[in-house]
């Protein structure tokens, strides 16, 4: 296939999904600004409250343990309808944050961010599935590819006020404060947010363990395997980077963000742009083989240079491959799993990546000591490539329609109706 025909313009987008995807991009903004804002303070709170590295491991742990409870809003997804608890998690998330901007000691820090981490699961997972339902199959990964652009903008956002903590003592809750801006947005989406099309209501449901049984237990596995594995090198590599720079390589606040945003842009507009057309017209799975390769050889050199522009080849090359990945994944999720257990599988499968990040931290926090930051990031880099051959028990589901009154097209070879 020719590049020219990958990298062309998508089949054109209705004014009904169009105007999903305006209110798509509220919520991905908030996901990126305000659940990126525990990374972005990290360091500060790491010196205000006197933790060590390894300590930093078990905050972020402790986190992640506590936001597998956002399964409870995806499966009210599946039994009552996806906009209730999306407005939820939507308002949860600011909420923690801005909490979490008067907390007084490290308990609360951390028990208002685990709160504030079920606000940005439920909100992620719950999004990715309604955009799934709602955008036809033609363009769905490359839309799933804006909803994570504009996730990234909100991130950047985060990362251009973040210099803003390092003018004083306490001035890393002006992180968390800020970010609990999007709270005002609430109200707009309360009024104009719709149930998914493909939401049906059923007098019953399939139990919250259905998607580990057969007949779907066949595609969650691999999946859930694959997502583990994945999140186990992500959110260490992730969460960590802002303290290399700043912690082991005495780079200063401003300096260390700049580097993170203008390296990543790039590499976010094009891994989702291009990672999204390639899902679209090569397929789910070639599309997250090569994305894999290529975020684990950029964020492996990260760790590993110490030279300023070799670092930012090695982020924008990491970011490609996770920003080119997201859609075909977040896509190939959605179309394995029928409507009544979609919400349920999708929080499934990120409760798999969530505890996958939890061992990877875990992992980190016994032999971090002993092997250094870099050491410990390669070798989880290795688990997620072994791990990539999972990709070759799932059917290949690209141009698959999801809602019930779409028009009937034949299912891909290997995949489940909806």
């Amino acid at each position: 296939m020719r590049l020219r025909e990958t990298l062309s313009p998508p089949e054109p987008i209705s004014r009904r999904e169009l105007a999903i995807l305006g209110l798509f991009a509220i919520i991905a903004l908030t996901q990126g600004w305000s659940g990126a804002a525990i990374t972005h303070a990290l360091p500060f709170a790491q010196d205000a409250f006197g933790w060590s590295d390894a300590r930093v491991f078990d905050v972020l742990a402790t986190v992640r343990a506590v936001s597998l409870l956002a399964l409870a809003l995806s499966w009210y997804g599946d039994h009552r309808g996806r906009r209730r608890p999306l407005l939820i998690a939507f308002i949860l998330l600011p909420l923690g944050n801005l909490a979490t901007a008067l907390v007084v000691n490290p308990a609360a820090f951390i028990g208002l961010q685990s709160l504030a981490r079920i606000g940005t699961i439920a909100l992620g997972s719950l999004a990715i599935v309604v955009l799934a339902e709602e955008i036809k199959p033609e363009i769905r990964s490359y839309s799933i590819g804006i909803y994570a652009m504009f996730g990234s903008l909100g991130t950047g956002l985060g990362l251009l006020l973040r210099p803003i903590a390092a003018t004083g003592t306490d001035s890393w809750r002006l992180i968390f404060a800020l970010s609990a801006l999007p709270l005002l947005a609430a109200p707009f989406l309360a009024m104009r947010l719709r149930e998914s099309r493909a939401y049906v209501q059923r007098t019953t449901r399939p139990g919250i363990g259905a998607v580990a049984r057969a007949p779907h237990g066949r595609r969650f596995w691999p999946m859930a395997g694959l997502a583990f594995s994945l999140s186990a090198f992500t959110a260490p590599a992730a969460n960590l980077a802002l303290v290399r720079l700043e912690s082991d390589l005495g780079w200063s606040a401003a300096t260390a963000s700049l580097l993170l945003a203008l390296t990543s842009a790039p590499g976010v507009a094009i891994g989702v742009l291009a990672g999204g057309r390639l899902s679209d017209i090569v397929g789910r799975k070639p599309t997250e083989a090569v994305s894999i390769f290529v975020g684990v050889a950029g964020g492996i050199a990260f760790y590993f240079l110490e030279a300023g522009w070799l670092m930012g080849l090695g982020i924008f090359v990491s970011t490609v491959g996770a920003f080119a990945f997201g859609p075909a994944f977040g896509s190939h999720r959605s179309e394995l799993f029928p409507t009544e257990i979609r919400s349920t599988a999708t929080a499934w499968i990120v409760n798999a990546s969530i505890f996958g990040g939890l061992v990877g931290f875990a992992a980190g926090r016994f032999v971090v000591d002993a092997w250094g930051v870099p050491t410990t990031i390669a070798s989880l880099g290795g688990v997620l490539i072994v791990a990539s051959s999972l990709i070759r028990l799932l059917p290949e589901t690209k141009g698959l329609h999801l809602t019930p009154d779409a028009e009937e097209s034949e299912p891909p070879t290997g995949a489940m109706p909806a």
